[in-house]
């Protein structure tokens, strides 16, 4: 099968981790893929450093001139049978390829849960023929893509993968600098860029609430923007400083992971929460708001939950922690579960099932 995974965006995500482990996997399961990605993102560097072929396109904005010809011209000369798209700008600019190609074989990976803005061009790209269908990344991204009208027979759950390997108790790298809490510690973590959507407002009152009654207990917040004047002036003004750590973006996930004793997931909505499945794969216990997402990786995986947006039922299940460490038996079985249920040739396999499922010519 000739195969075109798309998507924009300079940065890595985890939607770009993704994409790069589906065309690994096809490309390893004997499938021609070609990768159309801006030229010098992350996810073009990292693809083209393990052999993925990659075809760079701008993706100025959503609706680019230059980006449809340039996106158009790969189409021609690329002759696929099936193009995977993976973020909105896309979606909307392959649908308009699809659509003046007379193209059958354009699918849609849905990896978020908020609803869509219907602006005239989402009118456009959720009703169009020319998107033959949609993956959804959990059973709750689903159910939103059929608030919005899209028939069931037209989406297919696959649940997103992790790097099990990267995320091993027993293969950690070292920590990239030391975490600034004392010796002793008893370490609290919450990985998720800083957004109203991730709760860490919610988080901080919670912890405001147990500290008194935990003193060894300490709070790190990493990833983008957790380490601004925002958060900075929340953790001041409630008078938490040296107990709650913002360390920004880290690259050295697994480390800051195996240096915790339970991670915490305080979103409000989310799609399918890495930070909960590399957690689990470390062996790692989390404590996570009961959103739809979350309490569906809990018929996966044991999981702690707490309601949603209160920071009083928060703080009881923080204490929780406090009363019980998870023994390795525990650690162990967290570990299996989370590999049996989200691995890389899993998803791969699920997805390839997926797009003959959607295209049936393609089988």
């Amino acid at each position: 099968m000739r195969i075109i995974h798309s998507l924009e965006g300079i940065s890595w995500s985890g939607g770009q981790q993704q994409t790069l482990f589906l065309c690994q996997g096809m490309v390893q399961a004997g499938h021609e893929v070609l990768l159309v990605c801006p030229a010098g993102s992350v996810l073009a560097q990292r693809a083209a450093a393990v052999g993925v072929r990659v075809q760079p396109v701008p993706f100025r904005r959503e609706l680019d001139p230059a980006t449809l010809l340039g996106l158009y011209r790969v189409f021609l000369a690329f002759r696929p049978d099936l193009v995977n798209v993976h973020r909105a700008w896309a979606h909307t600019m392959w649908a308009l390829v699809a659509l003046v190609a007379r193209f059958r074989g354009l699918i849609v990976t849905r990896r978020v849960l908020f609803r869509p803005d219907f602006n005239p061009i989402s009118l456009v790209k959720y009703r169009t023929p020319a998107v033959r269908g949609y993956i959804a990344v959990s059973e709750a991204v689903a159910a939103r893509l059929a608030s919005l009208g899209i028939p069931g027979r037209r989406v297919k759950v696959v649940y997103p993968a992790t790097d099990t390997d990267r995320f091993d108790p027993d293969r950690v790298p070292p920590l990239r600098e030391p975490l600034p809490t004392p010796p002793g510690a008893v370490i609290a973590l919450m990985i998720g860029n800083y957004h109203p959507n991730k709760g860490h407002l919610v988080l901080l009152d919670a912890f405001r609430q147990v500290a008194p009654q935990w003193p060894d207990l300490h709070l790190v917040l990493a990833g983008t923007g957790t380490d601004g004047p925002a958060l900075r002036e929340r953790v001041t003004t409630a008078g938490l400083t040296g107990r709650v750590h913002l360390l920004g973006f880290r690259d050295d996930v697994p480390a800051l992971i195996a240096a915790s004793r339970f991670t915490i997931n305080a979103s409000f909505e989310e799609g399918l929460a890495g930070t909960i499945r590399e957690s689990a794969a470390m062996g790692v216990p989390v404590l996570a708001s009961d959103n739809a997402s979350n309490q569906e990786l809990g018929r996966r995986l044991p999981l702690v939950f707490f309601r949603t947006g209160s920071a009083p039922d928060l703080a009881a299940a923080l204490l929780r922690f406090r009363q019980h460490a998870p023994s390795p038996a525990e650690r162990q079985a967290l570990r299996r579960a989370a590999i049996a249920s989200f691995s890389v040739p899993a998803m791969v396999e699920a997805t390839l099932a997926a797009y003959r499922a959607l295209v049936p010519e393609l089988s």
